[in-house]
Formats: C-alpha cells, structure tokens, sequence
C-alpha cells in the first residue's frame, strides 16, 4: 500500500511533481487569452476600434473585467495584438509571391497579394496602414507595429533584390525600389478604401473589378519604368 507520509514524499516516487498541474494552468491561460483575442478582433471587425475596450472584450469572452489584465496589460497592448494578427493575415497574402515562375512574376503577384488584402481585410489594413497611432492615443503602438511590419515589408524587398539581381529591374538599391513600389501600391488601395468609406465611388477604382484591372495595369506600367533602359 502507498502513502504519503508528512513530507507529501512516497516511497516510490518521491515528492509529488507538480508539471502536470502546471501544464494545465498554462493550457487555461492560453486558452483564454485565445478567447478574448478571437472576442476583440470579433468586435472590431463588427464596430471599429471603438467597439474595443477591455471590459466589451471581457464581456464577450465571458470573463470577469479584472480578468483581462492578467493577459494583456491595457488596450494598447491589446490592440497591438490584433495588429499582430492582421500582419499574420497580411503575410500570408505576400507569400502567394512565391507561387510566381519567374522573379518578375513573383514580384507583381506580392504586389497582387498587398491589394487583395486591402480588399479581403480593410479593417485589419485601416489600423496597420492607414490610421496614426496618434490618433487613437497610443504611445507605443506606432514603434510596435512598424516593428510587425518591417517583417511583411521585407518579402517585397526580398521580390525586388531578386529581379534586381536578374535584371529584370535597373540597378538600384533594392531597398529605394521596394519603397517606391510600396508607395505605389499603398496609394491605389488607401484611395480606394477612403472613396468605400466615404461612399464617394471615384472610377476607375470604385468596384473591386475595376480596381484589380486598374492596379494591376497601373503595377505594370510602373515595373516598365523600372526596368533597364
């Protein structure tokens, strides 16, 4: 027969190990964080930003307000999280380059990706792209996301050395040429999300039709400019 005697020790085995135990607490912890992240990206998809707030978060989850503080500091931090996800989202959009035969194709199809994901997720592109951190009274979400960002800006830099190095495009350093391109598309696809918003429709790049033809012209255009003379 086994014991515990008074230093909770057996025989057998030793003292008892705790690991099981804090694995679960760890699985719960996880677990919950999940929740409330699935709950503010649910509201801020659905409302915007200011459908955000810890105690809205906490209360879709099904936790307790005070409860949310153990897993994100304050709403900055959860923010910056939906950030996060968004450039996970985003990367994935950017790695449909790689899919491309040649270094040319696979450098219009990241540019291709960059526009659909403006289209697929305008919410997610707002708050990563769009709006100032400023604006929203952040302090550190600015560093933070440019930080995310850096990450996804360098598989176009990664598309652009390579037809750099092929000679698919001029001589430059490839790292002014992927800030051009960069401009290039953010600009078509911020103008298109502004005229959605404001339902002011501007041709050509009111309809997402028109707007895919039109970027993808208008990409092209730009890599014949690019290109060696």
């Amino acid at each position: 027969m086994t014991f515990l005697g008074e230093s909770g020790r057996t025989p057998e085995t030793g003292p008892p190990s705790l690991a099981p135990f804090e694995g679960m607490v760890y699985s719960v912890h996880m677990a919950t964080r999940d929740d409330l992240l699935e709950a503010a990206r649910t509201l801020y998809l659905k409302e915007g930003l200011q459908g955000v707030s810890m105690r809205s978060v906490a209360d879709r989850a099904g936790v307790s307000a005070p409860a949310i503080y153990r897993h994100f500091e304050n709403k900055e931090d959860l923010v910056f999280e939906l950030c996060r996800a968004g450039h996970r989202i985003f990367g994935t959009y950017l790695g449909r380059g790689l899919e491309g035969r040649t270094a040319r194709e696979r450098l219009v199809a990241t540019g291709i990706g960059y526009l659909e994901f403006a289209l697929d997720h305008p919410a997610y592109y707002a708050i990563m792209f769009i709006t100032p951190p400023s604006e929203l009274g952040f302090d550190k979400l600015g560093s933070r996301n440019l930080e995310e960002g850096g990450r996804t800006f360098q598989m176009l830099v990664d598309r652009v050395r390579e037809c750099v190095d092929e000679r698919v495009l001029a001589r430059r350093d490839p790292l002014e040429v992927s800030f051009e391109i960069w401009a290039h598309v953010h600009g078509i696809a911020s103008l298109h999300l502004r005229a959605c918003e404001a339902g002011e429709p501007v041709p050509p790049i009111h309809e997402p039709a028109m707007i895919r033809a039109f970027f993808a012209a208008s990409l092209e255009r730009l890599l014949r400019g690019l290109a060696p003379s």
